[in-house]
């Protein structure tokens, strides 16, 4: 049975028999107004500042999606700073949002934001640096702290995958033929070779969603496996499965499943 990570390829060593559930997000309540507008009138503050701001073609309006009901979107400029609202289209009022500041030095965005406590109505970053790459016509904004896991994405030529990074909005039609400009210590994983390893246990985590299950791998970190990574099944005719790896060891890791 072959498996293609759309940033490596994997075998199973057993078949895997299990459906998708997704995991019901549990006791969310409408983001509160009082935060909302602060929010919107610091967008609307950022957008009076780019319709006269010239001579910085990173600042402006950016998107990246988290499936397909799951959309965050980015706005800064040089004085203004900047905001993310993260919203789920099928559950309208749920929001996940932060502001605050923005430095550009011309190789990375240093954002500051003023929302720092934890809930279920923050947004946070994995890295509050992102590293500015542009990718034929496009602009890209990517964390620095996964930069790797877009080179894997563009391995995969996955749109989904590729576009749960930040693509600028009026970038998103143009052409990005050939491979995205990354910094040069990260250009190595841009075209890397696949990954083959097999499944050397099953575990069920969760016995409420029993379908929510672990998966062992037999390689890990010396073969180039990193946290963030998906695999999906191929060669399994009417079988979409994903997995992505959570934990990494020098020479095995953890996928979760579901």
């Amino acid at each position: 049975m072959d498996v293609r990570n759309y940033s490596a390829i994997f075998v199973l060593a057993i078949v895997l028999a299990f459906s998708f559930v997704v995991r019901a997000q549990r006791n969310l309540e409408p983001l509160p107004e009082e935060i909302a507008n602060v929010v919107l009138n610091k967008r609307e503050q950022i957008e009076r500042e780019l319709t006269t701001l010239q001579g910085n073609e990173w600042a402006g309006k950016y998107r990246a999606n988290d499936g397909t009901t799951v959309t965050s979107f980015l706005d800064w400029s040089p004085t203004s700073g900047f905001t993310v609202w993260r919203e789920n289209c099928s559950r309208p009022g749920i929001a996940w949002v932060n502001y605050g500041s923005a430095n550009f030095n011309g190789n990375s965005l240093t954002l500051s934001p003023e929302r720092t406590e934890k809930g279920q109505h923050t947004y946070t970053f994995s890295s509050p640096t992102l590293v500015p790459v542009k990718w034929d016509e496009q602009h890209w904004l990517i964390p620095s702290d996964q930069l790797i896991l877009f080179a894997y994405a563009v391995n995969s030529g996955s749109v989904e995958e590729i576009e749960t990074f930040f693509v600028k909005i009026e970038d998103y039609n143009k052409s990005n033929k050939g491979l995205p400009d990354l910094p040069k210590e990260y250009k190595k994983y841009l075209n890397a070779k696949p990954i083959r390893a097999k499944v050397s246990a099953v575990n069920a985590k969760d016995s409420d969603y029993p379908q929510l299950t672990e998966l062992k791998l037999n390689v890990g970190k010396a073969k180039g496996v990193i946290a963030g990574m998906k695999f999906y099944l191929i060669g399994v005719k009417d079988r979409f499965a994903s997995i992505e790896i959570t934990e990494v060891q020098e020479h095995t890791s953890i996928a979760r499943v579901g």
